[in-house]
């Protein structure tokens, strides 16, 4: 596998900024590659998930490419007090990457994983455009904002004083305002560790997702933490279970 360090300006953000990307070693001249959108969490950056798993060994036999943004501690959120963080990922991020790169905009190539507050941001993208996805797996989420405060002092400078409680910024509101139709083709992944701070709100969200919107959802819990360890472990577990199809050919 290819790792790519690249800085880029950008227009949303007034600022370069850095991406990372993992690719085969030989690609065809007209091939499209399936793609992993891997999101970070708070207090860690685009780099943290290589420098931090075995995503390159993990992904190494596969056909696909993994894209990881620095996305800061913007929550995936045009910050209140800061970048406009969610108008770079949706409106240039994705499209320049895919210029760039020959990655396939395909639904049925485009996946989402994300951990703690990538794991907000993956949900949310996933609620919001639901038909440019084929599956979605958030790893301890971050699906009550409530908690935010708690860990991040300056969150004010995303949610500004009100935000947190903004109807805009809720998974549970943005699931109920999608396409019903749309989130049910998508493929769910949910896990949580049994120590984590964040257990019960993620038990209740995996029970409005299943039992109020009727989604099909591959929920784990188990041992484990918020922490390394813990999301080290479920990379794995994603992998194994993301329908990674391309060595098909259907994306050519």
């Amino acid at each position: 596998m290819a790792f790519l360090n690249l800085y880029r300006s950008s227009q949303k953000l007034a600022n370069q900024i850095g991406v990372q990307a993992i690719l085969p070693d030989q690609i065809q001249a007209d091939e499209k590659l399936p793609v992993i959108w891997l999101f970070h969490g708070l207090g860690d950056n685009g780099t943290t998930w290589q420098r931090k798993t075995n995503i390159e060994q993990l992904v190494g036999q596969q056909r696909l490419a993994v894209i990881m943004p620095d996305m800061a501690r913007s929550f995936y959120t045009n910050m209140a007090y800061g970048g406009a963080y969610w108008d770079y990922l949706t409106e240039e991020l994705m499209p320049q990457m895919r210029h760039y790169l020959p990655l396939s905009a395909a639904p049925q190539d485009n996946y989402l994983v994300g951990n703690s507050m990538g794991g907000y941001g993956a949900l949310k993208l996933a609620f919001t455009y639901p038909e440019k996805f084929r599956a979605v797996a958030a790893i301890s989420p971050v699906v009550d904002l409530s908690v935010v405060p708690s860990i991040m002092p300056d969150y004010q400078a995303v949610f500004d004083a009100e935000g947190i409680t903004a109807p805009a910024n809720q998974l549970w509101v943005l699931a109920q305002q999608a396409d019903l139709g749309k989130l049910q083709q998508l493929q769910w992944y949910h896990a949580i560790g049994d120590d984590d701070f964040m257990k019960q709100p993620n038990d209740q969200f995996n029970q409005f997702l299943t039992s109020d919107l009727g989604l099909h959802v591959t929920y784990h819990t188990g041992a484990g933490n918020h922490d390394w360890t813990y999301w080290n472990q479920q990379i794995e577990q994603v992998l194994r279970w993301l329908p990674l199809e391309q060595q098909k050919g259907h994306n050519k």
